[in-house]
């Protein structure tokens, strides 16, 4: 029964034009070449273990461990591998990462070639070492300086009152109208030194609070700049991660980049890899957000009694701001255009939603961006800007009353003409098809379609030739990484809504998050260092 079941569904996919998963010997075939990640720099280990994390993640590189008994033989005495002891692991490559003054020196050697091939110094943020104890010593001696100036005041006043207090009992004048006026001038001068004693009696509390609350104010802010800058650093490695990666097989990984989704409203962002997964948003009414080019900023949808508004949110500072072109009711699926400067969603009323355009920072109302005779929404930009991906509903089945409409994936120009159907309407058979997402090199536009459940399918933009990826449990809302080989997307099939990672190219799986409730995320594009520090300074 299974191998009619198997024959069915392969002459199905033949006849449709859908390309079936890959076998277990096709995926054999794909071999990433393997590279040894080895190092006698005991400093070097944390970047050791992010180039292998981020190899074994970007399925393009293969990389290895070298059993500790084995590793003195793999070294010669200057550093270099020892070609003989490699070429007999079969491995393609050695890479060798140390730290020096000015940051991560990696080097890679050819086994085969047996010769250096790449040498290069990657500038990495430099964390700094947790400094209470300087902190507190420091806001110590500024202090010590005021107690003494404290000190010498308080001395100076008790000098004055005492010498007032020995003329007031030496000898008195015999004339009383004198007597009266050198008394009064006395009184005076005691009044004021005693409320200059209270003067500084208050300044030196108001330095001792100062002083008890600002050393663990100071500590907080250093962790903090420390924290940032860690974060900074390990963003980097993944940089010269995804750099290297490019030596190897001549195409960039896709490391240096992050995804944010949303969990029970609450807008979160995560590295690639997993980590430095945190809010950015403290409500739970976030929908369908959307990348700036620049990394730095997410677009989404705010959902209230009152309807929907299309919102922005600083990732760094976590400041919302919401866009007054648009007012609340019906506007949904935002998405930056590829220069940033303008956001195109779907908005609607009484009538079918349409897309529009505003822009992102200023006061423009929103105008029409499409004329499209159905409803039309989830806006995805091709990477050069020129065409758009949408969804449209249009018939499957019957004429008029008999007629049913179920969404499609389209493209068309940024004018709103050269509209073309991507996925076909087949008569009698329910499609439904939403969620697209155009690939970073413009070949494919992934998307879910239902047919009793959800699954991840992607179509060629040349050909139409469509491609099912999923099969176990429900897949939802595809999203390219950096590289078109990668997706990110919403699944059930840990038993809770997490978010998972897909080798387009050999089936290979990876979840991403751990917290229940995961969905609808977005992938980045590919960040750079300088583009990271200049958003987390101040």
């Amino acid at each position: 029964m299974k191998m009619l079941r198997l024959s069915a569904l392969g002459v199905s996919a033949v006849l449709a034009g859908i390309a079936l998963p890959m076998t277990a010997s096709a995926q054999q075939k794909i071999q990433a070449p393997t590279v040894v990640i080895g190092t006698t720099d005991p400093k070097a280990t944390f970047v050791r273990s992010i180039l292998y994390r981020d190899f074994d993640y970007g399925d393009r590189v293969r990389p290895l461990d070298i059993d500790p008994v084995s590793a003195p033989a793999a070294f010669l005495a200057d550093g270099a591998p020892n070609y003989a002891f490699f070429s007999k692991m079969k491995v393609r490559g050695v890479l060798i990462p140390r730290l020096d003054q000015r940051g991560v020196r990696i080097t890679y050697y050819d086994v085969k070639l047996a010769r250096l091939m790449q040498d290069a110094v990657f500038h990495v943020p430099v964390v700094p070492a947790l400094r209470p104890t300087e902190i507190r010593d420091s806001v110590m001696r500024v202090h010590a300086t005021r107690d003494s100036l404290t000190h010498l005041g308080l001395m100076r006043v008790e000098f004055v009152w005492d010498s007032l207090r020995t003329v007031a009992r030496g000898k008195r004048d015999k004339d009383k109208k004198k007597q009266l006026i050198v008394q009064a001038k006395r009184d005076s001068l005691m009044m004021e030194t005693i409320a200059e004693g209270m003067r500084i009696r208050a300044a030196a509390v108001r330095d001792l609070v100062e002083r008890d609350s600002v050393i663990p104010v100071l500590v907080f802010h250093d962790s903090v700049a420390r924290d940032s800058l860690t974060y900074m650093n390990r963003m980097a490695v993944h940089g010269v991660s995804d750099e290297v990666t490019r030596w190897i097989t001549g195409q960039r990984g896709y490391a240096q980049s992050r995804l944010v989704y949303v969990q029970n409203g609450i807008l979160r962002v995560v590295d690639s890899d997993g980590a430095n997964d945190r809010a950015v948003t403290n409500s739970g009414s976030a929908l369908s957000p959307s990348w700036h080019p620049s990394g730095n900023r997410v677009v989404f949808t705010d959902f209230a009694n009152a309807g929907t508004q299309i919102a922005q949110v600083d990732i760094w500072t976590r400041q919302v701001k919401f866009v007054e072109a648009t007012r609340r009711g019906m506007n949904v699926t935002p998405a930056y255009t590829p220069d940033g400067r303008r956001i195109v969603y779907a908005a609607g009323g009484i009538g079918p939603t349409d897309l529009v355009i505003t822009e992102a920072d200023t006061l423009v109302p929103a105008r029409r961006f499409s004329y499209a005779t159905q409803e039309t929404s989830s806006p995805s930009f091709s990477p050069d800007g020129s065409r758009l991906a949408y969804i449209s509903p249009r018939r499957w089945q019957g004429n008029g009353a008999d007629a049913r409409l179920t969404p499609q994936i389209f493209t068309m120009n940024v004018d709103g003409t050269g509209e073309v159907q991507l996925t076909p309407s087949v008569a009698g058979v329910r499609s439904y098809r939403t969620s697209p997402d155009w690939s970073p090199d413009g070949s494919r536009v992934a998307f879910m379609q239902q047919q009793g459940d959800f699954q991840l399918w992607t179509v060629d933009v040349f050909n139409r030739k469509m491609n099912r990826l999923t099969y176990v449990g429900e897949n939802e809302d595809p999203t390219w990484a950096p590289d078109s080989r990668h997706l990110a997307f919403t699944s059930n099939r840990s038993g809770a809504k997490e978010i998972w990672v897909l080798d387009t190219l050999t089936g290979r799986y990876r979840q991403l998050t751990y917290r229940g409730g995961a969905r609808l995320a977005a992938w980045s594009k590919l960040l750079t260092t300088g583009q990271l520090m200049q958003a987390s300074t101040p």
